[in-house]
């Protein structure tokens, strides 16, 4: 039989192929009460016990294709006890849409959640990776400092800069300023100017 999720997500695939894709969030176009609706069936399967490995297919789809407005996220940060089995699952997701929005909403769920955001850390994708490490800042983790470290030498500027947030969350005055000394002298103009209004 098939499930409302699965039928409303083909109609919206239906509608894709003639949509305008041209600008960032089109997937959002849907008209409503449509789109409405296809979000609400993904909660709904979301937040169900036992969802079927088909329908978590299709909350993952749901997930990419609303990253733009954060739908699902939005929802999961304030439910995040309903939705915690399945958010597991999804920072498995091949969609990097997908992941990067589950890693972000991951810290409303406090220090549970401090063992998956590492895992998340080695993500293949860096937005994903660097996602994962700001919302593991806000936990505050016990190895902060070692975390930081490695990361406020990578060679993306903008995790350097996201790096700095967990310096921060490392609470060490002389840490945190020995860092800060480093990456005011960093190449990137961005995360020169980040360090420096940031305290």
């Amino acid at each position: 039989m098939t499930s409302d999720l699965k039928r409303r997500y083909k109609e919206w695939e239906e509608w894709a192929i003639t949509a305008d894709q041209s600008d960032d969030g089109w997937q959002e176009d849907y008209p409503m009460p449509k789109w409405k609706l296809l979000m609400d069936a993904a909660i709904y399967e979301m937040t169900r016990q036992f969802p079927s490995q088909e329908n978590i297919q299709f909350i993952d789809k749901c997930w990419a294709i609303s990253q733009e407005g954060q739908h699902l996220a939005d929802y999961a940060r304030t439910h995040i006890d309903q939705c915690w089995d399945v958010l597991l699952l999804l920072t498995e997701s091949e969609y990097s849409d997908t992941r990067w929005q589950v890693y972000d909403v991951l810290s409303s769920a406090g220090q549970k959640a401090e063992n998956v955001l590492k895992k998340g850390l080695q993500d293949p994708d860096d937005y994903c990776k660097r996602r994962a490490l700001l919302s593991l800042a806000r936990l505050c983790p016990n190895d902060a400092k070692e975390i930081a470290d490695e990361f406020c030498r990578h060679e993306d500027p903008y995790m350097r800069q996201a790096a700095f947030n967990m310096v921060i969350a490392s609470k060490d005055t002389a840490f945190i300023e020995s860092i800060r000394q480093l990456l005011l002298q960093d190449p990137a103009w961005h995360v020169r100017r980040a360090v420096s209004i940031q305290q």
